[in-house]
């Protein structure tokens, strides 16, 4: 005899759905493969680019620390009178 239980249960909306096959011509599957290799080399460009950039702003820093090393090192040659400390200055 037909019952609610089985009316529940035999219901196409309840079955578990496996995964889904798309089948697409060789010549679709190549171009889905050119599209992605064309975003991929964009992404690896755009990384390039950033990289370069930084490596830019490194080097210009360099320059810069290295135009002022020589006045760096002719101020550790000539040290600076220090000022009279406290005990000097409160037994002068």
């Amino acid at each position: 005899m037909y019952s609610l239980y089985d009316e529940f249960f035999s219901s196409p909306r309840f079955y578990k759905t496996g995964p889904r096959v798309y089948v697409i011509s060789d010549s679709e599957y190549k171009a889905a493969q050119d599209r992605q290799n064309a975003e991929r080399v964009s992404h690896l460009e755009n990384v390039r680019a950033d990289l370069l950039d930084s490596v830019n702003k490194v080097e210009a820093q360099i320059v810069e620390l290295q135009t002022s090393l020589p006045q760096a090192k002719q101020a550790i040659k000539a040290p600076v009178a220090e000022p009279a400390t406290e005990k000097e200055a409160s037994s002068l």
